[in-house]
């Protein structure tokens, strides 16, 4: 018992063998492929870390160290601006660029790794602090400039007011000595003058001319003063000559400070532009080096690593393809091989030869699939006499089938036909009961309406009956003609079917209704555009009724055609199927058919017009179908309404 489990597990073992190589070659491949996207996995991962760095320290670090070098640069040209015009918006734009640069700076010391970084960060930080302090002294010694400016120009508008008053207020004296006293104020008050208009013009650009003019004429304006001081002057002038005197005295004090201001102003302005360039230098050559240092460095390092793992993949990728060709190759040799011994064998056997016989080499799978061929192909000898017979009675049952089928068929269709016959017979019948119907109805009505009319007449020519009584009368009378038309209409929808055909030409039966209904169009403003006059087609119908049809159809068109269009006719031939037919259209340029009433405009008494029968279309479909011809209603996509009517050639 033992022993028979031992070969029952042996020979499952055996007969997987195809699954197993099968399993085999795909672990391979997978293997192969996993081991090389895990290298590339690897390298990527450390691409993605050097980049990761370059975007979150080193781009970071080194626009710091930029924006850094910026704000030193706006910095200094702001305070050199405001040296030369001081505006209260350019100092607020210092204040900007000193806090700007205090933010970029704490971030370059937090991004800072290196020793030298901290340094350079520090040393720069201790540059800036000393550029603002000299940058604010600057600016404050320019307010302190504008002050002083402002406080001489204010001395000497005060000399001018004392001169000018003591102009207007000299004592009578000698007239010599009036015009010399005159002549010297003037003298004084041209001088001040002068020095005021140097004055400005050192204000707006200190030169070397501007300081030498500034000079020259604070001098003259002494030497003029002590002019006037020499005159012989009364006690009231003497006053006013000490109060200029005094005023001048102030003058040059602020004029030396002017100056020296000026000079030590320029000096400081040296250090301070001088302060500037080395802090430029420092970043130019030592803190952006560093930091290009730090860009490049991780982008070097992580293209190095993307070149390797491309290099990795151009050998990596050939050689996976490679083993995977070849495992694939073996695992199809070892499915292949068998499968065309079973191919060679199923086509053996369906050529009838029923002796032939697969070897069996092997243990695996395909081995059981050739025993059992074999054991197929040998059951189906056996029953090659019975597989004859049911082959003889499949064909003949097929047979069957197919005459059934036939048969059924042929059934079905003439079940249809009967059904269509029965159905137009039906509504035959009850068309002829209706017209019947209608044609006695119409007949009885129609005497009296004779007898009606008849006893208007009388009374018309009897009686005088003046205007309103003519009124009633008339509209007695077109009550009654409304009556006639409903019951001529009634009697020929009751009429029955005609058989007396002939062969006419169809074009003359539409010019003929087109000759008709022209007084209609003409009184409605409608043009009659009948393109169908010339078409020589010959049918075999019957004139008065089809005449009857185009002349309902068109006075139907004109009625609902708008002032001033076109009602349309047209007729060509078709062929269908073989089958020749001839088309009129019908067509004009009114507001067409409701959507709810197209599938009821055949129907008998079905009328949108207030004083209309309804029964004109109905009349038309009743004639049309006599001459084996359909008609149908639609709307024009231009607008408007279309009746088509088809005709077949009859013989």
């Amino acid at each position: 018992m033992a022993h028979q489990h031992g070969n029952a597990t042996r020979r499952e073992q055996e007969r997987h063998m195809v699954k197993a190589r099968i399993y085999a070659g795909i672990t391979v491949i997978v293997l192969f492929g996993v081991m090389s996207m895990l290298y590339v996995y690897r390298g990527l991962a450390d691409v993605v870390g050097h980049l990761t760095r370059l975007e979150q320290v080193d781009a970071p670090f080194s626009i710091a160290a930029l924006e850094m070098e910026k704000n030193v640069g706006e910095y200094a040209f702001g305070v050199l601006q405001y040296v030369a015009q001081p505006l209260p918006d350019v100092r607020a734009e210092t204040s900007n660029d000193s806090a700007d640069f205090s933010q970029y700076h704490a971030n370059y010391m937090q991004l800072s790794s290196t020793r030298r970084e901290i340094e350079l960060g520090r040393h720069l930080a201790r540059d800036f602090d000393n550029l603002t302090r000299i940058g604010a002294t600057l600016m404050d010694k320019r307010d302190g400039l504008d002050v002083t400016f402002e406080k001489v120009n204010g001395l000497l508008g005060d000399i001018d007011a004392l001169v000018n008053q003591q102009i207007l207020h000299v004592a009578p004296t000698p007239e010599p000595m009036r015009r010399r006293t005159l002549a010297a104020l003037a003298n004084v008050e041209a001088e001040a003058a002068k020095l005021g208009f140097w004055l400005s013009a050192y204000e707006r650009r200190p030169t070397a001319l501007t300081t030498r003019q500034l000079l020259e004429r604070a001098a003259k304006l002494d030497r003029a003063i002590a002019g006037y001081r020499q005159l012989p002057l009364q006690a009231r002038e003497r006053r006013l000559a000490g109060e200029v005197e005094a005023l001048h005295v102030q003058v040059k004090r602020g004029v030396d400070a002017l100056l020296t201001g000026e000079d030590a102003m320029t000096a400081l302005a040296s250090d301070f532009v001088r302060l500037q360039n080395h802090m430029d230098d420092v970043s130019d050559e030592e803190i952006e080096p560093l930091a290009a240092k730090g860009l490049t460095a991780p982008q070097k390092e992580a293209d190095r690593i993307a070149v390797r793992v491309l290099n990795m993949l151009g050998y990596a990728i050939p050689l996976y393809l490679i083993v995977a060709l070849l495992v694939g190759a073996l695992l199809i040799l070892s499915i292949v091989r068998p499968l065309r011994k079973l191919a060679s064998g199923t086509k053996a056997i369906g050529a009838g030869d029923l002796h032939y016989r697969i070897v069996e080499r092997g243990k695996d799978e395909f081995d059981d699939l050739a025993r059992q061929f074999n054991l197929m192909v040998t059951r189906l000898q056996e029953s090659t006499v019975s597989k004859a017979l049911l082959e003889e009675s499949e064909q003949k049952l097929k047979l069957t089938v197919t005459d059934l089928r036939q048969e059924i068929a042929e059934r079905e269709r003439s079940e249809r036909e009967r059904g269509k016959l029965q159905a137009e017979l039906r509504r035959s019948e009850a068309m002829a009961a209706v017209g019947a119907l209608m044609a006695g109805v119409a007949h009885e009505v129609r005497n009296p309406l004779f007898g009606i009319s008849s006893t208007l007449d009388a009374m018309e020519a009897t009686f005088n009956t003046g205007r309103s009584g003519g009124r009633h009368q008339e509209v007695l009378r077109r009550e009654v003609r409304r009556l006639n038309k409903l019951m001529t209409d009634l009697l020929e929808y009751g009429r029955p079917p005609t058989e007396e055909f002939s062969s006419g030409r169809l074009g003359n039966v539409i010019a003929e209704a087109t000759r008709i209904c022209a007084p209609i169009a003409d009184a409605g403003n409608v043009v009659i555009d009948n393109q169908a006059d010339s078409y020589d087609g010959v049918l075999l119908l019957n004139h008065g009724r089809m005449l009857q049809v185009f002349v309902n159809l068109i006075e139907n068109a004109v009625q609902h055609a708008p002032a001033g269009s076109r009602v349309v006719i047209t007729a060509r031939t078709l062929d269908e199927n073989g089958r020749a037919s001839v088309e009129c259209r019908v067509q004009d340029a009114g507001s067409g058919f409701a959507p709810d009433d197209l599938p009821r405009i055949f129907d008998p008494f079905f009328t949108r017009r207030r004083k209309g029968t309804g029964l004109g279309l109905a009349i038309v479909q009743r004639i049309v179908e006599e001459h084996k011809g359909t008609i149908a209603g639609h709307n024009s996509p231009e607008g408007g309404a279309v009746m088509v009517m088809r005709l077949p050639f009859m013989g």
